[in-house]
């Protein structure tokens, strides 16, 4: 049993044994295997790795070679560029010592431009001066010739004048015009009075008329076209020995009325009759055909004026009253008593001016209500008149003057003119003429004014303020030459001036019964006169009249 059981159990070893032998050998068989495949991964590995050293040791001798070849050129290079930093330390040197030089010379050419500055502005400054004398030579020059020709040019007025009373009235032309023609040319006032009468002689621009009986013509009225005879300008002229008579512009007379009794001192010409005031008190109405059509009492007075109020009334004025006659029903309203005595009156627009013989001043409305004012100016008015179209008062002072006021009220420079006291003023365009007792007209061209503000006529009208000068006077212009009137002597005092607009005349009536009808435009008389010319003076004429000096002019063509 024994050993049977130790056979079975050395035959159980004996498997177990072959068991694990074969288990072993198959194990160690699959392990072999397994190392076997792993060593030739390995042996693949390896020869792929060799393969590769080797593939990067050729790399590497490549790069190698590369990098030697860089090296060398990375050398010459490294020379360049040394040799380069060399020549960039010369430039360096040589630019800082240029730049030096360039700063040295910049200093010296600031100084040297600032000193051309200097010099340049001094030239400058120099040539300023030099062109301002010039400037100035110049200037003196020209007014000194200016000067020279309108001094010449009043001679010339002078002597045409004294040629036509020897007789030679060609020469006295040619005389008068040239004094117009060089005052003209060279900016002169050919309002210049010995100029003005040579042409007015010239062109027989004055026309003289004479009432019958020679009453002092005291008042002056335009005749209406409707009125006069057809095709002819005329004017109503009325005296102190009640004389009406129409002094027509082609040459004669008509007379209205003569009569002794009245003494008229203010005439209005309508369109069917003339009306005529008398100082004691008496308004004649008088047609046409010299028929007395009506006499109307007046309230007790002193009368002087009549003003046209509007279509249908006039205002009939007195020393201390006022009143009012209708057209329509030919009768007079009661007076309006005045508490001081009056020395002028005129219309202003819708207002009427009341000027006493105090100084004192008061307007009346439409309504006739009488305020006093302050007054417009500070002295005795015995001329008043009114242009709406120039929208200018003009007043005669008692001691002479004529002043002037604007719209605004404002008072311009004084015109000084007259020796005594002004009568009557009046204007036709811009044109105004003034008469006093001084036997004399004075002739103003009001385009012309220059007045010490620096201001001309038309600015001044226009100027609410008084205000300095504003504009530069022309240097050849001196404000007393244009403010310097025509002076037209008389043979007696002028009481009456009357501007006519349809003919651009004047008409004058003197103490003496002389009725004048006076061109008052320089400029027509001038063509006048060139048109009637015979010839052009000769060479010793001109010689004898203007001088060597003065270049010689053709007047005839």
């Amino acid at each position: 049993m024994n050993k049977q059981r130790l056979y079975f159990l050395s035959l159980v070893g004996l498997t177990c044994l072959a068991l694990a032998a074969a288990i072993a050998y198959f194990v160690g068989k699959g392990q072999s295997e397994s190392a076997l495949t792993a060593m030739k991964a390995e042996v693949e590995a390896l020869k792929a790795g060799e393969r590769e050293a080797a593939v990067v040791k050729r790399v590497s001798q490549q790069m190698e070679e590369i990098a030697y070849q860089q090296k060398e050129i990375s050398d010459r290079q490294r020379d360049k560029a040394e040799e380069s930093s060399r020549l960039a330390i010369q430039m360096r040197d040589r630019a800082e010592q240029e730049s030096r030089s360039a700063h040295e010379a910049e200093g010296k050419a600031v100084k040297a431009l600032e000193e051309a500055k200097t010099q340049r502005a001094y030239a400058e400054e120099q040539q300023k001066i030099a062109v301002e004398e010039r400037d100035r030579a110049t200037l003196s020059k020209t007014i000194a010739d200016t000067l020279t020709y309108r001094t010449q040019a009043k001679t010339l007025g002078l002597t045409s004048r004294n040629q036509r009373e020897t007789g030679d009235t060609i020469l006295a032309d040619l005389l008068a015009y040239a004094s117009w023609y060089f005052l003209d040319k060279y900016k002169g006032n050919t309002y210049y009075t010995e100029t003005f009468r040579a042409l007015s002689m010239a062109t027989l621009a004055s026309k003289s008329y004479f009432m019958e009986r020679r009453g002092a013509v005291n008042a002056l009225s335009i005749v209406p076209p409707e009125a006069g005879q057809k095709g002819k300008d005329g004017c109503v002229a009325a005296s102190n020995y009640g004389e009406l008579e129409i002094c027509w512009s082609a040459g004669g007379k008509t007379p209205l009325l003569h009569d002794n009794t009245y003494d008229f001192r203010d005439v209005w010409a309508g369109k069917q009759a003339v009306y005529a005031l008398s100082k004691e008190g008496t308004l004649c109405v008088v047609n046409y055909n010299a028929q007395m059509q009506r006499t109307v009492t007046l309230p007790p007075d002193s009368y002087f004026k009549m003003i046209r109020t509007d279509s249908n009334t006039l205002l009939l004025a007195a020393r201390q009253s006022l009143c009012w006659y209708t057209f329509s029903s030919c009768a007079v309203s009661a007076p309006v008593h005045l508490q001081k005595t009056l020395s002028a009156i005129c219309k202003r627009e819708h207002t009427l001016c009341l000027f006493f013989a105090d100084g004192s001043y008061a307007e009346m409305d439409g309504t006739g209500k009488l305020t006093e004012k302050t007054p417009l100016v500070k002295r005795v008015v015995t001329a008043a008149h009114y242009a709406p179209d120039l929208q200018c008062l003009f007043l005669g002072l008692k001691e002479g003057p004529v002043q002037l006021v604007n719209k605004y009220n404002r008072q311009v420079e004084i015109l000084e003119a007259h020796k005594a006291k002004p009568i009557s003023i009046t204007t036709v365009g811009p044109i105004m003429v003034s008469g006093a007792y001084d036997k004399a007209i004075y002739i103003w061209k009001l385009d012309n004014l220059l007045f010490n503000t620096g201001l001309n006529f038309w600015q001044e009208m226009e100027t609410a303020k008084t205000q300095k000068r504003t504009t530069a006077q022309p240097q050849n212009r001196v404000p007393g030459e244009w403010l310097s009137p025509v002076e037209y002597i008389y043979r007696s005092w002028t009481l009456s001036t009357l501007g006519d607009p349809r003919t651009g005349c004047v008409w004058i009536g003197t103490a003496t019964g002389e009725v004048v009808r006076q061109n008052v435009s320089v400029d027509n008389m001038a063509q006048q006169v060139h048109n009637k010319l015979k010839r052009n003076f000769t060479d010793v004429e001109w010689s004898r009249f203007m001088g060597a000096s003065i270049p010689y002019v053709q007047f005839k063509e």
